[in-house]
């Protein structure tokens, strides 16, 4: 898994902050570390938060870690959209 522990603490962090009982994967290239670079993909399972939430949940992520191409699925944690069951399926590491 190629992402540093202080990033990992500090994504984890900033979205529980915002839904204490949100479950969060990374999911794609990161989980890979055979390979280089690459954005962090991120599925976050909430009933609370909302898409427009998300890009204030970026703003205060990047005030903990360096502004990097970060991309967020969302989903409702009893009603997975289609893209999150896949994404779930392929193997996702449950960061929190």
């Amino acid at each position: 898994m190629r992402i540093q522990p202080d990033e990992q603490a500090a994504i984890v962090s900033t979205i529980t902050s915002f839904d204490k009982e949100s479950e969060i994967y990374l999911f794609g290239s990161r989980l890979d570390d055979a390979k280089r670079g690459g954005d962090i993909d991120i599925l976050v399972k909430s009933d609370v938060i909302s898409r427009s939430m998300l890009a204030h949940i970026e703003d205060e992520l990047f005030k903990k870690i360096d502004e990097q191409k970060i991309d967020f699925v969302l989903t409702m944690k009893k009603e997975l959209n289609a893209f999150s069951k896949m994404v779930l399926a392929k193997g996702a590491v449950q960061l929190c």
